[in-house]
């Protein structure tokens, strides 16, 4: 019975030793395919923007690495990213949603607007176009046509949850 014991022992420290070493070391990291061009991509995205203290936009993502479907910018810096890992990168305006140009704003009459349009209400033009009303008087309405986020400094915090590789791989 000792001798059993004993046995067990060893084989439950070994067993805590493959777990911490395994936890230390995750298998699949060191075959956890990178992001290439063809990649498909989950991941966890965190946009703030300096100044603004409660701005935040948090979502998850997909895209098709190689494919333009995300700012330019971002998909270079996650390629060659694996599943698990993390990046805090900046964006000058230029590498976000481009400087803010004043002439995006454009001047309608207020009866085209739908009846209890407010300021800060973000319409759809005719052709699907989105705007922001700006100003409102009564009988005429700024929209702005600019990015919400352009001319702006973003903070994007990356985290990708799962690369699928153009071979089919998913990690």
């Amino acid at each position: 019975m000792r001798r059993t014991h004993r046995h067990l022992l060893i084989g439950f420290a070994l067993f805590l030793l493959a777990c911490l070493w395994s936890s230390a070391n995750p298998a699949g990291a060191a075959q956890s395919p990178q992001i290439v061009d063809g990649s498909k991509v989950v991941f966890l995205y965190v946009i703030s923007i300096p100044g603004d203290v409660g701005l935040e936009i948090r979502d998850i993502g997909q895209f098709t690495q190689g494919k333009h479907e995300i700012l330019p910018s971002l998909e270079r810096e996650m390629n060659g990213m694996k599943a698990g890992e993390e990046k805090r990168v900046e964006l000058s305006a230029e590498q976000g949603f481009g400087t803010y140009d004043d002439t995006k704003k454009k001047q309608v009459a207020r009866t085209v607007l739908p009846e209890g349009t407010k300021e800060g209400d973000i319409l759809q033009d005719r052709e699907g176009k989105p705007a922001v009303v700006m100003e409102l008087s009564d009988s005429a309405a700024v929209l702005d046509y600019n990015h919400p986020l352009a001319g702006k400094l973003l903070f994007v915090q990356i985290k990708v949850l799962q690369v699928e590789n153009p071979s089919g791989n998913p990690s």
